[in-house]
């Protein structure tokens, strides 16, 4: 839960250098635009906890526990720790906060070494894919898998200009 929170989501204000030259008037309407940049730069960026999640779940793009605001893709980079190659055990839920159960076999090979595996998140549509391919020892073959979780976290930039769906901003 964050410390801060902010009752209204603020706005960025394009303040002229100008404007704050020494010698001019500082006016209630700069100051104003001054607090809300002020504000607007502490939740520019946001690192968010999203929990635990298999292969084939979805991650959403989070809601700012600051100030409610809803993220979108665009605005998330996905950091994923690998954590285990087993998949979670029955009754697991995607996204769950606590270290989730833990299968008691793999899906593949049940005696093996781990030659690759590889952690995505799609950041179109939050995806998670996890492959996991094993050497079993017993046959002499290469077993793919979908195995394993991952915990995710989200770096979250907030844009500072919304754009029409359809539209650029570079």
């Amino acid at each position: 839960m964050s410390q801060l929170t902010i009752s209204v989501q603020p706005g960025f204000f394009d303040i002229a250098d100008s404007t704050l030259v020494a010698g001019n008037p500082l006016t209630d309407t700069i100051m104003t635009e001054i607090s809300h940049n002020a504000k607007f730069g502490a939740v520019r960026f946001e690192k968010i906890y999203m929990g635990y999640y298999a292969n084939g779940n979805t991650v959403s793009p989070p809601q700012s526990p600051v100030d409610g605001y809803q993220y979108s893709y665009p605005e998330c980079s996905f950091s994923i720790q690998g954590f285990c190659t087993r998949a979670p055990a029955p009754g697991f839920v995607p996204g769950q906060l606590a270290f989730p159960a833990i299968a008691n076999t793999n899906q593949g090979a049940s005696t093996g070494t781990i030659l690759m595996c590889a952690y995505d998140i799609n950041d179109v549509n939050g995806l998670v894919t996890i492959t996991m391919d094993y050497w079993a020892t017993s046959s002499g073959e290469e077993y793919n898998t979908n195995d394993g979780f991952v915990k995710v976290f989200v770096n979250c930039q907030r844009s500072s200009l919304t754009l029409p769906v359809g539209i650029s901003g570079d």
